[in-house]
């Protein structure tokens, strides 16, 4: 179990909850899962935080907003302490990571039935109202 846990690991970042899920699905009836993940977090071998800030970032190449991120890590089981601090260390760029979004989708003036559907589709991207106002009315 403990070499299957490090061929996992040894791929991508897992978050507790969800590696504790990978081994149940391949073991039911082991009984010392939760001893094998202490010991994994023990040896810095497994991180919520370092989960959420690798989830961050592969996100953000993927233009989507903190609403849609935070709502994703959640799903996986992180704990809201260790997202909010992988989303801060984001802060400042948010509105910047839409309007960039937003000219790659549509380059000149947006009338206004342009800016519902821009605003739209900015908001389902998990973008808050305010960054995507900001972001149709840099474009």
């Amino acid at each position: 179990m403990r070499a299957f846990a490090y061929r996992l690991l040894g791929r991508r970042e897992y978050s507790i909850a969800e590696l504790v899920r990978r081994l149940e699905q391949k073991w039911p009836q082991a009984g010392d899962i939760g001893s094998l993940v202490e010991s994994l977090v023990d040896e810095n071998l497994l991180s919520d935080r370092r989960f959420a800030e690798s989830f961050v970032r592969s996100r953000l190449q993927r233009s989507q907003g903190p609403l849609k991120i935070k709502a994703a890590l959640r799903a996986k089981g992180v704990g809201d302490g260790d997202i909010a601090a992988a989303l801060t260390a984001d802060d400042g760029q948010w509105a910047e990571l839409a309007a960039a979004w937003l000219q790659r989708q549509h380059a000149g003036a947006l009338d206004y039935d342009d800016r519902k559907k821009y605003y739209r589709r900015l908001v389902s991207r998990g973008f808050t109202h305010e960054q995507a106002m900001e972001a149709i009315n840099r474009l």
